[in-house]
């Protein structure tokens, strides 16, 4: 990918200008995606994990609640769909059948996943039909790997993962398909000595980026500036012996602070129990970010209610700060073209 097409990327929040303004004019948008968790269920216990509570429940839809989740989401108008969670979204079984079901209303559809599952079906419908596909590793070594992860058993061990991926990128390739796909590292104390080397691997299994996250708001993240400035400086090296892979280096904190977050209504989450929330940083504000429930009232319903707006004016700058969240950019961008400037960029 190319440095004007990540710049792109990066802007593609610009779409989303004419609902902004109704957004800035008291209106509510429908959104125009969902992060959508199909379970709780995970295969992996990773020392960062934020959902580990979560987990041990293991709450999955039913196949009649999956079919009810799709069709509020259509009758709304999401125009894409992202399966990911707190669990592992390849662990539902329905995930195939919800992934046709979008496809035949020319929903978008990305995925997030630990790579454990990437069965011949899964690949063939993210190549024929998907957007993105991002592999949470964590890791570059089978080592840090299983320490990190701790993955349940073999099958769900780092060779799986490594094939799962060549297994997508081959397949992809074949079809000359649009499908994106990432090597994904969130970054703690755990595994920052691994970090590096992830670039190497990376580029040798033909993935189209590498995205680096810290991990915020647990016990195991990064306080340490020189241990973060050593990580940057060691992914920066390896980035200069493998110019062809585009490495996303997002390890700086986001901050909001000129205005609150006022664009979470561009995206809802639902977990697996059809709980409705402002967006998917809710783990540790779960009843201030609680819209409702899908499965005791209509999602169009929740979404329009006014709740909603309220639940909007009250989001805390602080709680929001605890995270680096993608919106953080996007909320400054659009306040500044959308309430400091009146509205001018529209003339554009």
């Amino acid at each position: 990918m190319s440095a004007a097409v990540l710049d792109y990327l990066r802007l593609r929040i610009l779409t989303f200008y004419r609902e902004a303004l109704m957004l800035r004019d008291g209106r509510m948008p429908a959104p125009r995606m969902c992060i959508l968790y199909p379970t709780y269920a995970c295969n992996h216990r990773c020392t960062g994990c934020d959902y580990a509570e979560l987990t041990r429940k293991a709450r999955s839809f039913s196949s009649g609640e999956m079919d009810h989740v799709l069709d509020e989401l259509l009758d709304l108008g999401v125009q894409s769909v992202e399966f990911c969670g707190g669990g592992e979204p390849t662990l539902h079984p329905d995930l195939p059948r919800a992934m046709d079901r979008l496809a035949e209303r020319r929903v978008a559809f990305g995925l997030l996943t630990n790579g454990t599952n990437l069965t011949e079906g899964l690949v063939d419908r993210l190549v024929r039909e998907g957007s993105y596909c991002r592999v949470s590793v964590e890791a570059a070594s089978r080592q840090v790997f299983d320490a990190y992860k701790r993955p349940s058993n073999g099958s769900s061990g780092f060779e799986v993962v490594m094939a799962g991926i060549e297994r997508l990128v081959r397949a992809r390739n074949r079809s000359n398909a649009r499908l994106r796909i990432s090597y994904k590292y969130s970054i703690d104390v755990n595994n920052a000595c691994d970090a590096a080397a992830a670039v190497g691997l990376a580029a040798s299994l033909g993935v189209d980026s590498l995205q680096y996250k810290c991990v915020r708001n647990v016990p195991s993240e990064i306080a340490d500036e020189g241990l973060l400035a050593s990580v940057r400086a060691g992914v920066a090296r390896a980035r200069e012996a493998h110019p062809g892979l585009d490495v996303v280096e997002n390890l700086g904190k986001s901050f909001l602070r000129r205005c609150r977050c006022w664009l979470s209504p561009l995206q809802l989450t639902i977990d697996p129990f059809g709980d409705v929330y402002i967006c998917c940083y809710y783990r540790h504000r779960r009843e201030k970010h609680r819209l409702g429930n899908l499965f005791q009232r209509g999602l169009r319903d929740i979404w329009y209610s006014e709740d909603h707006w309220r639940k909007l004016d009250e989001i805390d700058l602080e709680d929001c700060n605890r995270y680096d969240c993608r919106f953080h950019a996007y909320n400054e961008l659009l306040h500044e073209l959308v309430v400091e400037d009146g509205g001018q960029f529209a003339f554009i």
